[in-house]
């Protein structure tokens, strides 16, 4: 199947059905009023993601998609009957644009998710919409409202977590099919890959990332040299890119270095986003280089290339280095991928202090402050004739000692007794305990 990454189509919505201006005409009724009903709904145009896509060929030589319009009005108050929407099913990572505004409408990342793209136009309104009190017999009706036409572009943009990036030849094709299960079209001549190929790398059970690889780059490329840059947009979604490198080049003129100064600076004038990704160096074909010389060549090339990022030493015929490779990817993505730890809810680190007990009253609780208060009004009462009293009792304490005084005898001191109704007074004027929990707060 070819790979179509990018095509203009035409999206109508339906337009909305016209209302009705009728009237009832049974017999023997004179006066039946208005009965026409509201048009119907247009059909709206939709986009879902679909998993099982991913090309957009469909859509190179599909260029219309029209919704149909809806229903006119009928009397007897019967209303139009809405159109049906058309969903148009596209790969997931397509990016929807208005051709005119160049305005992103919508961008499908998640699988089986409609997005609107047309609205259908609402129906017109019969006269029976326009009835009133006043109104008996409204011979208005209105039509219905256009559909929203627009002419889209449409640009996929393949999801991989990796993506590889080097010359033509350089062994992006073979990597890719020695780590996962794609098998791309490998050949020993330049520009072998023509389109994206997407390849799912098992790391082991639940874990796994996904790996592009695109047609290779040559020096130029941003003017059109080669296969040019379109299918660099293939990256940008990309968690980390992997610049595969030919160390052991079948023209032994061929500076491996100046080709991988040149594919950076060409990946530097398409998108300086894309530049600043995280970016890891891949030599490749090592098992073309004899034991004895790959330390020197390798220390060399880096000297030159001035790289100072992570270097990882493969040969993907042999596989060679590839464990170590797509572990390390997969530790570096599954960082990328996991969400960052909530913070612990102090809520739930120190204990609660229980709530006091809400105080409810009894008749237990009420018989008490009713005896309180009795006894209160009594120690009140005794206090009052004590004070009345109070001015009597030192003359007749003095005219009863002048006898004793006279005689000579001393007077026998009385263990002092308190009457029934001392003690009652007493325990009145103690203060009745209170319960804390209704004390004002401090």
């Amino acid at each position: 199947m070819k790979f179509v990454d990018e095509a203009t189509i035409d999206i109508a919505a339906g337009n909305g059905g016209a209302g009705c201006a009728s009237f009832r005409r049974e017999k023997f009724i004179p006066f039946g009023g208005p009965d026409g009903g509201d048009g119907g709904r247009g059909g709206s145009v939709y986009a879902v993601a679909d998993r099982n896509l991913n090309t957009l060929i469909d859509y190179r030589y599909a260029r219309r998609h029209e919704a149909r319009n809806g229903e006119a009005g009928r009397g007897s108050d019967q209303f139009g009957a809405a159109a049906e929407d058309i969903i148009l099913r596209m790969p997931v990572g397509t990016i929807v644009r208005d051709l005119e505004t160049d305005e992103v409408i919508a961008e499908l990342l998640e699988p089986d998710v409609p997005v609107l793209l047309a609205k259908g136009g609402d129906g017109g309104f019969g006269n029976l919409h326009f009835k009133t009190s006043t109104n008996r017999a409204p011979r208005q009706k209105t039509p219905g409202w256009p559909g929203e036409v627009k002419k889209v572009k449409l640009e996929l943009r393949v999801l991989a977590d990796v993506g590889l990036l080097g010359q033509p030849n350089a062994g992006k094709s073979t990597l890719i099919a020695a780590v996962s299960n794609a098998r791309p079209k490998i050949a020993d001549y330049p520009f072998t890959t023509l389109y994206p190929n997407l390849g799912v790398v098992r790391v082991g059970p639940e874990k796994s990332f996904v790996i592009a690889d695109i047609p290779g780059l040559i020096e130029g490329a941003a003017e059109g040299a080669g296969l040019g840059h379109q299918f660099l947009r293939h990256l940008q979604r990309t968690r980390v890119l992997l610049h595969v490198v030919d160390l052991a080049p079948f023209n032994p003129d061929v500076d491996p270095v100046a080709e991988a100064k040149a594919i950076v600076k060409e990946l530097q004038k398409y998108d300086q986003m894309l530049y600043e990704k995280p970016r890891w160096l891949v030599l490749n074909k090592l098992d073309m280089v004899p034991a004895e010389e790959r330390e020197a060549r390798v220390k060399d090339f880096i000297k030159r290339f001035k790289w100072k990022g992570p270097v990882f030493e493969i040969s993907a015929l042999t596989r060679e280095g590839c464990e170590t490779l797509i572990r390390s990817i997969y530790d570096h993505v599954a960082a990328i991928k996991a969400p960052p730890p909530e913070d612990a809810d102090v809520r739930f680190d120190e204990p609660v202090p229980e709530a006091p007990k809400a105080f409810q009253e009894t008749r237990a609780t009420r018989a008490a402050k009713a005896k309180a208060l009795k006894l209160a009004k009594e120690a009140a009462a005794v206090q009052a004739e004590a004070s009345e009293s109070a001015p009597a009792k030192p003359a007749v304490k003095a005219a009863a000692a002048k006898p004793a005084a006279k005689s000579g005898a001393k007077p026998a001191a009385k263990p002092a007794t308190k009457s029934a109704k001392a003690k009652k007074a007493e325990k009145a004027e103690k203060a009745p305990e209170r319960d804390p929990r209704f004390d004002p707060a401090s």
